[in-house]
């Protein structure tokens, strides 16, 4: 008899023993969010969103940016990376206002991995109410002040954040900006004015190209002037323009698309 109950006894014990070591497996070999940076071990992915401080943004434009944002994240997956960075006057003004992985246990995480200390659901829903926050945090002083400056340093900021041979390259990339380039090296008068080979001619010299392999980039905002009516660009204007970002992003080997408003 007692021997009998011994058997009973093991059995479960055996079963749970396989339970756990076939749950473990498929939920992300113990992946254990301890910090917020141990998600951004789930993830590959990442995405660049740079926000030009050189337009003053009205209603509309801060309705659309935030718009923008939002479907940005909500469409990321656990553990994908998301840089926020401004674009300024000048290339090294550029700030960095988010870098974070967003949070979540794999998919698999479930009761076993809440007993073995592994993947926690309810950190991981507590770190990602700390992640908006922050976003939302980042965003507000950008939002609600206009920086005075005489130009916008657009090239060489990008060129900033997507030249280095040393990191990989950007899944995806969105600017909020007009893209009406005004700078040091190419003032708004040569922008407009100057043929594409030259302008690209003139990047290539600055060393300010753009690192975009398989890159998807998305132009938000665009297709205004600069003046205090933010009028829309001249149809001729407008597509030199469109030709020369596209040529820039699609010499770095991206593809670029545009659009005046959020989309998806």
């Amino acid at each position: 008899m007692t021997r009998f109950s011994g058997r009973r006894l093991a059995l479960p014990v055996l079963a749970f023993t396989f339970l756990v070591a076939a749950c473990s497996g498929v939920s992300g070999e113990g992946f254990v969010n301890r910090t917020p940076d141990d998600y951004c071990k789930l993830s590959d992915r990442s995405t660049l969103f740079l926000i030009d401080r050189t337009t003053t943004f009205d209603a509309g434009d801060q309705t659309v940016l935030m718009e923008s944002l939002g479907g940005v994240v909500d469409r990321l997956e656990t553990g994908d990376r998301i840089i926020i960075a401004t674009i300024s006057d000048h290339y090294s003004k550029t700030r960095r206002l988010a870098d974070a992985c967003k949070p979540g246990c794999p998919q698999s995480g479930g009761v076993v991995d809440e007993i073995m200390g592994s993947c926690s659901t309810m950190k991981a829903k507590q770190d990602q109410q700390q992640y908006i926050s922050s976003l939302a945090a980042s965003l507000r002083e950008v939002i609600n002040t206009a920086e005075d400056a005489s130009g916008s340093d657009i090239i060489r900021t990008i060129g900033h954040w997507t030249g280095s041979t040393e990191a990989e390259p950007y899944t995806r990339i969105i600017v909020y900006s007009d893209m009406l380039e005004n700078s040091d090296m190419i003032a708004w008068s040569k922008f407009a004015a100057l043929p594409e080979d030259e302008l690209m001619g003139i990047v290539a010299d600055h060393r300010a190209g753009a690192r975009t392999p398989g890159t998807l980039v998305r132009v938000i905002g665009y297709g205004r002037l600069h003046d205090k009516a933010r009028s829309p660009l001249p149809a001729e204007l407008d597509a030199k323009l469109r030709g020369f970002w596209s040529r820039y992003f699609s010499e770095g080997g991206g593809q670029v698309e545009f659009s005046a408003q959020s989309g998806g």
